[in-house]
């Protein structure tokens, strides 16, 4: 293979990744707007797009190995090219996610429609930011949006503990109903792993970026 076309074959892969991006950040959009309009109509959408999302993360798995096999890449290269195997791997998980989102409504529909907690309105918003943040790090090449996800995932990790600390002493109070709790506390756990899962990709993109496992490094040598 040429170097000409391998290079042509690594722009196709990325632009593979982009679309499967594109694809699971529509699923994260709709499992937003399923829990805020709690339609469980929506979840059918949900299907098809984690459904999808197996079958691009197949193919992008499958082309990478290959051009593994047949170009024997180094440096950058074979960095583009595990970076977006891994990649494309969380993004299949984040789907995963989604639809795990839409069946914890699904087994709740007795108690809908519910309140959010305030705790849950500010995750979806921010692992909404962080989706947009590790794709543009890995698409542009971009180290600031790498760190800034990474920057995010601490007040995720909180805002989870906040909803389950919340719930159980509601339960206890007998101020909320069991099955609401649980519900609540299930979601903030799926969106929670969204936003590692996130993390990941950044990580990874740093990683393509840098050539530094960032998984090795203190917050304060990402900040500089």
């Amino acid at each position: 293979m040429s170097e000409r076309v391998f290079d042509q074959e690594l722009k196709e892969l990325k632009e593979k990744v982009a679309g499967l991006m594109a694809l699971v950040g529509q699923a994260f959009d709709l499992a937003a707007e399923l829990m805020k309009r709690q339609d469980l109509s929506l979840v059918a959408g949900i299907v098809e797009l984690e459904q999808k999302s197996d079958q691009l993360e197949t193919d992008l798995q499958k082309k990478a190995a290959t051009l593994m096999a047949l170009h024997q890449p180094v440096a950058r290269d074979l960095r583009l090219l595990l970076v977006s195997m891994n990649v494309a791997h969380e993004l299949e998980r984040i789907a995963d996610q989604c639809l795990n989102i839409s069946q914890r409504l699904e087994e709740s529909r007795s108690s809908l429609p519910v309140a959010w907690p305030p705790e849950i309105e500010e995750m979806i918003t921010r692992t909404a930011d962080m989706l947009n943040s590790a794709s543009r790090a890995y698409l542009e090449n971009n180290e600031e949006m790498a760190s800034q996800t990474i920057g995010q995932d601490i007040f995720l990790d909180d805002l989870k503990f906040s909803v389950t600390s919340r719930c159980l002493d509601s339960i206890n109070n007998k101020a909320l109903d069991p099955a609401r709790a649980v519900l609540f506390i299930l979601v903030s756990r799926h969106l929670e792993k969204i936003g590692d899962l996130a993390k990941n990709i950044a990580e990874e993109s740093y990683y393509l970026i840098k050539g530094q496992f960032i998984k090795h490094l203190r917050l304060t040598d990402i900040y500089h």
